[in-house]
Parts: C-alpha cells; sequence; structure tokens
C-alpha cells in the first residue's frame, strides 16, 4: 500500500482486497504506545477509520470523508502483535456510506467501529 503524511508517519500499513472486502493490518512498535505499554486507543481509531474509509473506496469507487465515527474498546492492542482490521459497506446512498468494522489481534477483538461517511463528488480532483 501507498502511504504518505500520517499513515507513512504511523505505519507501515498493509492492506488487500478481496471480493469488495478490505483487509489492512500491522505490527505497532513502540511509537504506537501510550504510557500503559499498549497501543494507544487515538491509534487504534486512526488505524480503523483509514481501514473503513479505504473500504469505501474499493467499494463504491468514491473518496470520502468521515462524518461520524462510534467506537466500541473491547480489549488493549499489545506491542508486536500483528492486528488486522476488516471493513465492509452496510448501506449507501448517493451522499453516504455506511461501514462496519472490526479490528483484532491474535488473542482477542481489540475494537468494534460503525462509522457514516459522506461520499464527494466523483469530479474532485
Amino acid at each position: 500500500m501507498q502511504t504518505s503524511g500520517f499513515a507513512e508517519a504511523n505505519g507501515p500499513w498493509f492492506e488487500k482486497v478481496e471480493a469488495g472486502r478490505l483487509v489492512r493490518g500491522f505490527r505497532p512498535g513502540p511509537q504506537h504506545a501510550n504510557s500503559h505499554g499498549i497501543v494507544h486507543g487515538g491509534m487504534l481509531a486512526t488505524f480503523i477509520d483509514s481501514a473503513m474509509g479505504s473500504t469505501v473506496f474499493h467499494v463504491l469507487e468514491r473518496r470520502c470523508v468521515t462524518v461520524r465515527l462510534s467506537l466500541d474498546y473491547l480489549m488493549p492492542g499489545r506491542v508486536g502483535d500483528w492486528l488486522q482490521a476488516e471493513a465492509e459497506v452496510v448501506g449507501h446512498d448517493g451522499t453516504m456510506a455506511q461501514v462496519r468494522a472490526r479490528l483484532y489481534g491474535p488473542r482477542h477483538d481489540t475494537l468494534t467501529a460503525l462509522g457514516s461517511f459522506a461520499l464527494l463528488s466523483r469530479h474532485r480532483a
């Protein structure tokens, strides 16, 4: 996956798209940890939000911006574990898309999310 800006500074992130479903993963390092030595909740939120937006792009072929993001933190992410997000578009119209996602590691689910994304104009560069 080619990255720039925030994703480049906080990656690397890896992804694949199969049959309209995106799977994105990363291995958090010490730079992603909070003062408790676990992956910072803001990093987890950013990662899953980005995976959800990328899913909209791959499935609907539309760029988008996050309008609403609802997160449920279930268990901590551990530094050094492979963390993986799976996301799917569960509804959309001409202006909005709704996405559901799950972030998990080797032992348990870490985070679940629901989001609403505004679809940008197809003509926007």
